[in-house]
């Protein structure tokens, strides 16, 4: 039933779009679309939080490990910096930050430079061993965000959207890193701050675990909705128009959501 509705909502959809939908509490799942791994935008902040987590439970870093804000951490150059996301961009040089600054940063304002010091810090050879060892062999990390040498060459970033969906799921079971660290993982995806797709339609109440994607022609989101019936809900377009891409997505929430809680109240 609920992929008939999904199926419905993306029929006449133009482009790339990829949904799964995991009921919790029955085990519900299913996939609609038709394109599976994409490329990555701002999810990748996803991968290295489970990076830093994976190296805290190791000891082989702390999370107050110190870390001193660079000349060369900012994106572009000194002349012409590019604009993006997040906040350290308007922080100086030599400001002293902590691994939790740099993966809060990461993930709940989606900042680029956070995400870019993390990216080499771990490096992308360890990254991709920890998605095989977890056994998500598409999602793939290359490059730092805004890598305009590795752009050119067309290196990218990717993710499956049914292995986030795995991800999530074992998060939600304490299955990931630890017990300890799948829940404090997603603490932190609960104060992500682009509320435009998934939390659209709900109180700001709801805790919501997720994390956003947005580029030319890109769009994606992907969580935990704590509602009442909790589920999971991953989702990406590409090649579309993304405002489109956009109100489709909050609609399939809607409609998972009242799949999931009958009742269909969204307070």
């Amino acid at each position: 039933m609920i992929l008939d509705n999904i199926k419905d909502r993306i029929e006449n959809f133009r482009g790339k779009i990829g949904i799964y939908y995991i009921d919790l509490n029955s085990g519900e799942s299913c996939f609609a679309g038709n394109c599976d791994v994409f490329f990555a935008s701002g999810s990748v902040k996803i991968i290295t939080l489970l990076e830093a987590f994976k190296w805290i439970e190791a000891e082989k870093a702390r999370k107050d490990s110190k870390y001193i804000l660079k000349k060369s951490d900012y994106i572009g150059n000194k002349e012409k910096r590019i604009k993006t996301f997040g906040a350290l961009e308007y922080l100086h040089e030599g400001t002293e930050l902590t691994l939790e600054d740099l993966y809060s940063l990461s993930t709940s304002v989606s900042d680029n430079i956070a995400f870019n010091i993390l990216f080499r810090m771990f490096g992308e050879e360890e990254i991709n061993k920890t998605l095989d060892m977890l056994g998500f062999p598409k999602t793939r990390l290359h490059r730092a965000i805004l890598d305009k040498e590795k752009i050119d060459k067309g290196i990218e970033n990717y993710v499956s959207i049914k292995e986030m969906a795995s991800l999530f799921y074992r998060m939600y079971k304490g299955q990931i890193i630890s017990n300890k660290a799948s829940f404090e993982m997603l603490e932190i995806l609960r104060g992500h701050q682009q509320n435009s797709i998934i939390p659209y339609y709900f109180d700001e109440e709801l805790p919501i675990a997720h994390q956003t994607g947005i580029d030319d022609n890109l769009i994606m989101d992907m969580g935990i909705i704590y509602s009442e019936n909790p589920f999971i809900l991953c989702m990406a377009a590409e090649d579309s128009n993304t405002r489109n891409a956009e109100s489709i997505m909050r609609d399939i929430t809607l409609l998972c959501f009242k799949n999931s809680n009958k009742s269909g109240k969204t307070n």
